[in-house]
C-alpha cells in the first residue's frame, strides 16, 4: 500500500451533449471509452470513475472519456458514437486504437455501442448482468468476432452464478473471477481501478 502511486485527478474538460456529460482525459491515439453504471454523478461514488480515468492515462498516456448513464430510459449509442467521433476528429487522431472498460449496466450499454459501429479492439466488461434480456446480449456478444472480452465477475455479484451461460457466446472472451468482491467492489476500490490494466495487457 505504500507503495501506491498517487495521480492528479482532474478531467480537462467535461462536454455536455444532449442531456449526457462526457469527462475528457486528453492523451495518445490510444482511446478509451469508459461507460459507467446506471444513474449517479460523473465520477461514480468515490469519484472511482475520475480516479480511473487519471490512472489509466498517467500510466499509459492514453485519452479516456468517461461517458455519463443518466437513468432516462434511452439508448445512448448514437450519442455515444458521435462523442467518440468527435473526439478522434478534434485532435487528428487517423488511426484510433479503440477500448471499452464498461461497468453494470454501462457493459450492455458499451455492447450496443459495438453494435452502432464502433469498433473496439478490446473490452473489459465488469459486473455484466446477465439476469435481464440475456438473449440480447448473448446476440450482441456474437457478433463481436474482432474484438477480446474480459468478462470480471466478484464472486458476490448476484449474475455470478450465471457465468456458465456466457461460456461459447463470443470467439474471443473470457471470464475473470473475483474473490469476496460484490457488485459495487464495496471495500476494494483499488482492486476496481487495477481492472483497468487489462485493457492495456493481455
Amino acid at each position: 500500500m505504500g507503495n501506491e502511486k498517487v495521480f492528479h485527478m482532474a478531467f480537462d474538460y467535461i462536454l455536455h451533449v444532449d442531456g449526457g456529460a462526457y469527462g475528457i482525459v486528453e492523451g495518445d491515439d490510444t482511446v478509451v471509452f469508459i461507460k459507467k453504471g446506471l444513474g449517479g454523478s460523473l465520477t461514480g461514488s468515490d469519484d472511482k470513475y475520475l480516479h480511473l480515468s487519471c490512472r489509466l492515462h498517467q500510466t499509459y498516456g492514453c485519452s479516456v472519456i468517461v461517458a455519463s448513464n443518466p437513468d432516462d430510459g434511452r439508448e445512448h449509442a448514437e450519442r455515444d458514437r458521435q462523442v467518440i467521433e468527435q473526439y478522434v476528429c478534434e485532435n487528428h487522431i487517423s488511426a484510433p486504437r479503440l477500448l471499452l472498460f464498461g461497468n453494470s449496466n454501462g457493459c450492455i450499454k458499451g455492447l450496443a455501442l459495438a453494435q452502432a459501429g464502433v469498433l473496439f479492439e478490446r473490452m473489459v466488461l465488469v459486473n455484466m448482468p446477465l439476469m435481464i434480456n440475456f438473449h440480447k446480449t448473448k446476440q450482441h456478444l456474437a457478433t463481436l468476432t474482432q474484438t477480446e472480452i474480459v468478462a470480471v465477475y466478484g464472486q458476490r455479484d448476484p449474475s455470478f452464478s450465471y457465468i456458465p451461460f456466457l461460456e461459447g457466446k463470443a470467439q474471443h472472451l473470457r471470464v475473470l473471477q473475483i474473490p469476496d468482491a460484490d457488485h459495487n467492489f464495496s471495500g476494494m476500490t483499488q482492486v476496481f481501478l487495477e481492472l483497468g490494466d487489462l485493457l492495456m495487457t493481455t
